[in-house]
């Protein structure tokens, strides 16, 4: 292959990655099509992950296009780097199937506890599977999500304001009577486990109270769950992302 032709292909595929990030940008959230591929991109800056990730490299990717591609024409008049071929063909894979969540935990064990089981067993369980969140079921539906860095600062308060022992409160509270008492600390919400890494993503920078995420086979209470993501996984599914 020429020289000639390497760099014809080069602006192909950089055209086809621009074009492919455009039109699922715009699929995605309804955009109309005379918005600019700029105001685009500022616009889904807050709405998708990727996009503020990449949002720097995508605008000036933008002004890059404009520099390579003829307008009136859409003819090629210069050619890419391949570094910078690879990096929107990157984005633009990133953003049209985008890396379900599950597929980075699919070999985690989800543990959960029955809602009448005391604390004190609780304790001892998860000393054992070193989980720090284990959500909760009552009649095979899931009731809420016991944190342990929360359960540590709720038992240090008690201490403080109570007569009895750690070892009183700890066999006398149940797991359903924890959440019903402490419901502050059980900021979760339920998602269906196709959903992608880009929308956790998303989920956790839109609420700085959210501690983790049940993935269910549908997205309710009433099934067993599949995955479970907390805030310390945050940096790990930015890793799957970078390597995607």
């Amino acid at each position: 292959m020429s020289e000639e032709e390497i760099g014809e292909l080069k602006g192909t595929r950089f055209v086809n990655a621009y074009n492919a990030v455009d039109h699922t940008l715009r699929t995605i959230y309804n955009f109309r099509t005379n918005i600019s591929f700029t105001d685009l991109i500022r616009r889904c800056s807050g709405l998708n992950t990727i996009v503020r990730i990449y949002e720097d490299e995508l605008l000036d990717l933008a002004r890059l296009r404009n520099a390579i591609v003829h307008n009136k024409s859409d003819k090629l008049i210069a050619e890419p780097n391949i570094e910078v071929v690879d990096l929107l063909e990157k984005i633009a894979k990133l953003l049209s199937t985008p890396p379900l969540a599950v597929d980075s935990i699919a070999n985690r064990t989800v543990d959960i506890a029955q809602h009448d089981v005391t604390m004190k067993d609780l304790i001892i369980e998860t000393a054992r599977v070193r989980h720090s969140s284990i959500p909760v079921y009552k009649d095979d539906t899931l009731i809420g999500v016991i944190r342990w860095r929360k359960f540590i600062e709720v038992l240090g308060k008690y201490i403080l304001s109570q007569d009895l022992s750690i070892d009183e409160f700890v066999k006398n509270t149940t797991a359903e009577d924890f959440i019903k008492t402490y419901p502050y600390n059980n900021h979760y919400q339920i998602v269906s486990k196709k959903i992608t890494i880009e929308e956790v993503l998303t989920l956790f920078n839109r609420d700085r109270k959210l501690s983790s995420l049940i993935l269910t086979s549908d997205g309710t209470a009433d099934c067993r769950p599949e995955g479970i993501i907390t805030g310390g996984d945050i940096m790990d599914l930015m890793k799957v992302l970078e390597d995607y």
